[in-house]
């Protein structure tokens, strides 16, 4: 296993300036004109709580991404997208940056108490209108379980109960397709799991997990064959390609979490391989890794990877080899 994460951390601080990380690039080039989001510099602040010990130049711009999430929030909402003129784009639902933003915030609550002001205000938005968007009600849980954690039975019902309605006997899943992040569902139904000791929840989590498993693992090639982003997984389809970064970032979270609780080796071992994706491990045997600059490459195609070291991708990686580092 990768014992250190150097490059990939001077990456990141690299595509940081004084407003936020930026979202994209060409290559690894900073792409100005797509601008900046709350759920890239949300999930920079995990990637600052997380490896700060380990990287002590992460806690200089740990700020900057607290102010990013500061400056998203306005009287009725927040804001994702940021242009490059330092305009917001007009966004007016509770989509999942609200989520990942209360993930991050929650994190943060740990050690900050400046962090429990914002986190309850972005929350308040939800007092009348929860979101029945599973990935919405996984991230929230996954802030909850560190600031208001008396609220993650309302969010894992709601995670449970949209299983129930999609689940057959064949189809083990929270949605008609497997698409995106996948990881995150199970993952934070075994969180409720180990805030609250609701079987449930440990049950299904690891029913849905074991089930994502089967559609996303080559058990003859023994490597990850995450879900395309040109179709998705259906009882029906399967797309190939274009591959995410992200599939993998979540998949070892989600393993490294289901072993800790279990103790079963099987998950340990899961998310080695999943890790593993990133270089090479995959269907078309090639790194993702850009060894040179640090960066991930956004996509595996049918041509090959996508040359473009976007920050969604390192920060998936970051966040993986933190959960992976544990074990």
């Amino acid at each position: 296993m990768k014992q250190n994460a150097d490059k990939q951390i001077d990456y990141l601080i690299s595509k940081t300036d004084k407003i936020g990380v930026i979202e994209h690039c060409v290559v690894d080039v900073p792409n100005y004109k797509e601008g900046y989001c709350v759920d890239d510099n949300a999930r920079a602040l995990q990637v600052c709580l997380r490896l700060k010990n380990q990287y002590p130049e992460l806690e200089k711009v740990l700020p900057v991404y607290l102010n990013f999430l500061k400056s998203a929030l306005k009287k009725d909402g927040l804001n994702n997208d940021l242009n490059s003129d330092l305009s917001w784009q007009e966004n007016k639902n509770l989509d999942e940056h609200y989520g990942r933003a209360l993930a991050a915030l929650g994190e943060l609550t740990k050690t900050e108490n400046k962090a429990i002001d914002l986190f309850d205000k972005i929350y308040a938005f939800f007092t009348k209108k929860y979101s029945l968007f599973p990935r919405v009600s996984a991230q929230i849980i996954l802030g909850l379980q560190y600031y208001q954690a008396e609220d993650i039975k309302i969010w894992a019902d709601l995670l449970v109960n949209q299983y129930l309605k999609e689940k057959t006997e064949s189809w083990k899943w929270f949605e008609p397709i497997i698409s995106y992040d996948s990881g995150r569902l199970p993952m934070a139904l075994l969180t409720a799991y180990k805030i609250t000791n609701e079987e449930k929840y440990l049950q299904i989590g690891l029913e849905s997990l074991d089930f994502l498993t089967k559609n996303i693992f080559d058990e003859r090639g023994d490597y990850f064959n995450f879900p395309g982003n040109d179709g998705w997984i259906s009882a029906n389809n399967k797309a190939i390609f274009d591959q995410q970064p992200i599939e993998a970032g979540s998949m070892t979270e989600v393993y490294v979490l289901a072993y800790k609780i279990t103790n079963n080796l099987k998950y340990k071992e899961l998310a080695v391989k999943a890790f593993g994706w990133y270089d090479g491990k995959n269907i078309s045997k090639i790194s993702l890794i850009n060894f040179k600059s640090g960066g991930i490459y956004d996509g595996l195609t049918k041509e090959g990877v996508n040359f473009n070291c976007g920050a969604e991708s390192v920060l998936a990686y970051l966040l993986a080899y933190e959960a992976i580092r544990s074990i």
